[in-house]
């Protein structure tokens, strides 16, 4: 049975990667129309044929220049807004894999890892970023990791556990 239409529109989902290298965080600073001068997590919306892993691994390589694995779930933010419909934000904790921080010049102007204390100083900085890295720079950060799955038709798909 198909999903009936009506649950097909004003919905979007977004990733944010939260890259950790040698107990920093890689930070970029957003240079595109929506959310200007921000500083946040590299990432962005999940395009149709992509799964969330595929888009994170995406997006932070287009906007950081930094290639990445993932290796878990850190959270999730649900929100409706009158204008822009509902919307779901995945955040994923990434392992660098390779490349430096370099902004693309387009989406991002700035690309790099900092430390909790110089994330606490960057402004403006969203609230989500903020309690993210809190979060992921902790010692006892709360994770869900993934495990691969098939589905009874064999239908591959991943579940992230605690």
């Amino acid at each position: 049975m198909a999903i009936p239409q009506r649950y097909n529109t004003g919905y979007n989902i977004g990733v944010g990667g939260a890259v950790v290298r040698e107990d920093k965080l890689l930070f970029i600073r957003r240079a595109s129309r929506h959310g200007r001068g921000n500083w946040q997590l590299p990432g962005g919306f999940i395009e149709p044929d992509e799964t969330i892993e595929q888009a994170v691994v995406r997006e932070v390589q287009e906007e950081s220049g930094v290639t990445a694995e993932v290796e878990a779930v850190l959270g999730l933010r649900s929100r409706y807004d009158p204008d822009s419909g509902n919307g779901i934000y995945v955040i994923l904790l990434l392992r660098p894999v390779s490349g430096e921080p370099k902004a693309d010049g387009q989406e991002t102007d700035h690309a790099e890892y900092f430390t909790l204390d110089q994330i606490r100083q960057l402004n403006p900085l969203p609230p989500v970023n903020w309690e993210i890295a809190q979060r992921v720079l902790s010692v006892d950060r709360r994770i869900l990791l993934p495990k691969p799955l098939t589905n009874l038709n064999g239908a591959k798909f991943t579940l992230f556990v605690g």
